[in-house]
């Protein structure tokens, strides 16, 4: 006959300590050698399976008490089934095991025979897992593939015999079986701990899904170091919506209105806490941007960078270095002084301008006073715009101004009273910039999209009245086709459907980018 049957050890040890009940620990025994990934039946040996090892453990014995797992003995061609891993024994995953390793004992063997044990549904093997004789106590280990109930099939031929199954530990699914789990396994510390010693990856994970999932309970799911590159990097070959190289969610999950955004390297989604948490003693989340290789802007959130008026450094909140836009109004807010339920919210003054200024007070003597202008106030200025306000203190004064540049300011006055001035001028690098302006703020993200809730009301309304949307919040289609936006709409939806299609990813063997 053909042989189909894992690597058979037969060992005249016995069954082991008499002692030893279903359920008991009972003695160790080496694991055959050999390959069970994705086993379905016998004959599947294909690619090398984790192996994972349990308290050894006695998990059926037929001269015991009546029982799924005890008495009677094995009736020859009466076959007997059992679940082993939902038994008297612990340790094992709810799923993504492929195969067991056992050690097949029989005794009170009735007369020469031979056990069959198989996955449960399938076809009886062509070659026996143990063989013996009358009155013979002999035992033998052997790699057992499982149902996808954990199921086998045990039979004995010719004569019946007393069977005692013990139990080491088992094998997870291979890469290629198509199941959800490649390692499923129980431990108190790492699972799985991979070092590599030179420059590749530590762990690639590629697939049409999720290349690597990490779920955790008390402990970290995924965890990654390095000391010379990075420790975690996720990437994904498609651009269309939703899509991440890295998602984060909690357990409160993702909100329900997230989906339709553009694709991100990293997403962070949660319903009731945080999406993106980070802690730094420097800076907690930076973003940078580029164009042609150059950083255009950067952001900070949580950092020490910067330097603001009056010399006042970080801690910032948040700190930009190029420019810093809204769509809302921008407040600052500080405690009451006497009612810890109230706070005391400013809101910033806005212009069509980016407008520079100092103020201060001075004297008139002999019916004029020269104002000096700070050097700093002259650095960031325009030399064209000038304005200047005199409010004479104490007395009526005719006053006037009768020059004024970026170095002094001469003022003249009837009277020689104290006064207040306020002299404003234009950011020399945007006294060119005007208030109306090409924009694509508001443009819609997709044409399902509606009007975006964190706009105020008067903001709302001008986009029904401009034509972005429709009064009941949906897109406009007639402007979206007008101005191009359908089509930048189906291009995007295209790149994303052709960036996900089979085959397009980066090479497990590339280096990070």
């Amino acid at each position: 006959m053909e042989s189909r049957r894992f690597d058979r050890r037969v060992s005249r040890r016995g069954p082991g300590p008499a002692a030893a009940q279903i359920g008991s620990t009972v003695p160790n025994w080496t694991v055959p050698a050999g390959r069970s990934g994705g086993m379905k039946t016998q004959g599947d040996v294909t690619y090398a399976s984790p192996f994972v090892g349990v308290k050894p453990c006695r998990i059926v014995d037929t001269r015991g008490p009546a029982g799924p797992y005890g008495a009677p003995s094995l009736s020859a061609g009466s076959p007997r089934n059992f679940n082993l891993l939902t038994g008297p024994c612990t340790g094992f995953p709810p799923m993504g095991v492929s195969a067991v390793s056992l050690n097949i004992t029989v005794t009170n063997t009735q007369g020469p025979g031979f056990i069959l044990i198989y996955p449960m549904g399938v076809a009886k093997p062509l070659v026996s897992t143990l063989n013996y004789v009358a009155g013979q106590t002999v035992a033998n280990a052997a790699i057992v593939p499982l149902a996808d109930f954990f199921d086998v099939t045990v039979s004995a031929g010719v004569s019946g015999t007393d069977l005692i199954i013990d139990i080491n530990g088992y094998f997870a699914f291979d890469l290629n079986d198509g199941n959800t789990s490649i390692l499923d396994g129980v431990s108190s510390s790492a699972l799985l701990y991979v070092i590599n010693s030179s420059t590749g990856q530590g762990v690639v994970g590629q697939a049409f899904g999720t290349g690597v999932e990490g779920l955790s309970g008390p402990g970290i799911g995924v965890k990654g170091a390095s000391s010379l590159s990075d420790g975690v990097v996720g990437t994904t070959a498609s651009s269309a919506a939703d899509m991440a190289g890295v998602l984060g969610e909690d357990g409160t999950g993702t909100p329900n209105q997230s989906s339709g955004h553009e694709s991100a390297g990293v997403r962070g989604a949660s319903t009731q806490h945080i999406g993106v948490f980070g802690l730094s003693e420097a800076n907690a989340v930076a973003g940078f941007l580029f164009s042609g290789g150059a950083t255009i802007a950067r952001g900070f959130l949580g950092t020490t960078l910067g330097t603001g008026a009056g010399g006042t450094t970080g801690p910032w909140g948040v700190f930009a270095q190029g420019d810093f836009g809204a769509s809302g109004a921008k407040h600052f807010v500080e405690p009451h002084p006497s009612d810890p339920g109230r706070v005391i919210v400013y809101t910033s003054i806005e212009g069509r301008t980016a407008d520079t200024y100092f103020r201060g007070t001075g004297r008139f003597v002999g019916h004029a006073a020269v104002i000096d202008v700070p050097e700093d106030f002259r650095i960031v200025t325009d030399e064209s715009g000038l304005t200047v306000q005199i409010t004479p203190i104490g007395g009526p004064a005719s006053t006037w101004v009768e020059s004024r540049d970026l170095y002094r300011v001469v003022v003249r006055s009837s009277s020689d009273v104290e006064f207040d001035y306020l002299i404003q001028g234009l950011r020399r690098a945007f006294k060119d910039v005007g208030p109306v302006q090409v924009g694509y703020e508001f443009v819609p993200e997709s044409a399902d999209d509606t009007i975006p809730a964190y706009l105020p009301e008067e903001s709302r309304r001008r986009l029904i009245a401009n034509g972005t949307y429709n009064s009941d919040g949906s897109v406009n289609r007639a402007t979206a086709e007008r101005l191009g936006w359908t089509r930048i709409w189906a291009e995007r939806e295209a790149a994303g459907k052709s960036a996900k299609a089979p085959g397009v990813g980066r090479d497990p063997g590339a280096p990070a980018q």
